[in-house]
């Protein structure tokens, strides 16, 4: 497996990363789930570990206003290039949000919170739990908060791909009340070429996918999107 943190704190290798996470959810369904949730005609959102705008690009063009955050400032220097001028970008780590309480109406977490996990194995909860209480911390009453985190790549039913992430889920819905949806969410690559390529640079295993008569190639994807309201 690569080490992500090389992935998100090199601009060559974030480019590359947004061209894979650019295919993934080609039916749509991750606005969907936020949509059903959440308003967003008169709404002020902010991204968290917003990465290189994959859940921001979706959210900008409906919401009022757009706040994006960080720790990377390669994987915002991507996002600076998707994303409309009038977002306000926010180098922060997830633990500790330069911003004051009770500031958005939507606060959004996409792949981003599940990496304690493997980043710091055995002591990860104290850095979820932090950065899930200044999720809400920003939040205003009645605001949403929504993770998201995988359920499996190439895989034909959801579930947590590894024991700690299962653990790291029961703690969103168990400790602090989020419920999980399983959101379909498969990569559409335009060949079974790119598919093995892009899958087998961040996976560290090729995920060939199934060819479509017309030479693109799904592979299965699954999400959960966790879901509460404050």
């Amino acid at each position: 497996m690569p080490d992500y943190r090389d992935i998100y704190q090199d601009e060559s290798h974030a480019q590359r990363y947004h061209h894979l996470v650019s295919r993934e959810d080609y039916q749509g369904n991750v606005l969907y789930e936020i949509r059903r949730h959440c308003d967003l005609a008169h709404v002020e959102a902010l991204d968290m570990g917003c990465g290189t705008g994959r859940v921001a690009a979706l959210l900008a063009p409906h919401v009022r206003h757009l706040t994006v955050s960080d720790r990377a400032p390669a994987m915002l220097a991507v996002a600076r290039q998707i994303l409309p001028a009038t977002t306000t970008f926010v180098t922060a780590d997830n633990r500790d949000l330069p911003l004051p309480d009770a500031c958005v109406d939507l606060v959004t977490a996409g792949w981003s919170f599940g990496h304690a996990t493997e980043w710091i194995p055995g002591a990860w909860q104290a850095d979820v739990r932090a950065a899930i209480s200044e999720m809400l911390r920003v939040l205003r009453p009645g605001g949403v908060a929504i993770i998201f985190e995988t359920l499996g790549s190439g895989a034909d039913q959801p579930a947590p791909p590894t024991a700690a992430l299962a653990e790291c889920y029961t703690l969103f819905t168990r400790e602090f009340g989020f419920v999980c949806t399983p959101v379909s969410t498969d990569y559409r690559f335009a060949s079974v070429a790119e598919a093995t390529e892009l899958t087998e640079f961040f996976f560290g295993i090729a995920l060939t996918g199934t060819p479509q008569p017309d030479g693109t190639a799904i592979v299965p994807e699954w999400t959960g999107a966790f879901v509460r309201r404050v």
